[in-house]
């Protein structure tokens, strides 16, 4: 799937960000021993589709949409696969989990260089929110190294 606009964009970041925040509330309950780090991504998931939404809602005018478009950007590019089977281990899940939070991590560096031209503030949310995916993605890597 195109996402030709950024409101094509706020709707996909809705979706990644309900997605893996699904994926992490599953594997807090499956696994105690990361239910705090994956209970904290939950929020931090609501936060990040707040700070985006809220930044772009505050910038952008219908002018703006109507005359901005995304070269280049798919959906198919960032979408991933939750494996919720039973017998899934600890480590299969952080496996997982530092794939989403790959995917999504470079999915909103592309969207922030693609709106640099539309506006500062969009970029650096996008930007800001890439970057707290990146640190998730080290506390899930020594995760992983301690199981």
């Amino acid at each position: 799937m195109k996402l030709n606009t950024m409101a094509a964009v706020m709707s996909f970041v809705s979706k990644i960000e309900n997605e893996s925040a699904e994926f992490y509330q599953d594997y807090a309950r499956r696994y105690p021993k990361t239910g705090e780090t994956f209970s904290s991504f939950i929020k931090e998931n609501k936060r990040f589709e707040k700070v985006i939404k809220q930044t772009y809602f505050g910038v952008i005018t219908d002018t703006i949409e109507a005359c901005y478009s995304f070269e280049g950007l798919d959906a198919d590019d960032y979408e991933f696969v939750i494996n919720s089977a039973p017998g899934t281990t600890l480590a299969d899940a952080l496996r997982m989990a530092l794939e989403m939070e790959d995917k999504i991590e470079k999915f909103y560096l592309t969207v922030a260089e693609l709106s640099y031209s539309l506006m500062a503030d969009i970029p650096v949310a996008f930007k800001r929110v890439a970057k707290k995916r990146q640190d998730r993605k080290f506390t899930l890597q020594s995760l992983l190294e301690t199981v």
